[in-house]
């Protein structure tokens, strides 16, 4: 099964690539903030916001895509 074909994993890899993203921001935030800046403490929570969000739309779309899996598995027992 290819990555291309199934919505399911081309969900979760898009998910990931956000998540991958938001990560940066904060990564990026951090090194701001170690240089003496003041970032804005509302956007860093608003980042971890946007990932916990990621993480759980992540999550979702994995137990979607789990869950055939198992159904399969069960019938072939």
């Amino acid at each position: 099964m290819s990555n291309n074909s199934n919505p399911a994993l081309q969900g979760l890899a898009r998910l990931n690539a956000r998540y991958d993203e938001q990560a940066a921001s904060i990564v990026d935030f951090n090194e701001k903030q170690a240089l003496g800046e003041e970032p804005d403490p509302a956007h860093f929570m608003h980042l971890l916001e946007q990932r916990s969000v990621t993480q759980q739309a992540m999550e979702a779309q994995f137990k979607l895509y789990e869950k055939p899996l198992k159904t399969v598995m069960n019938e072939t027992k």
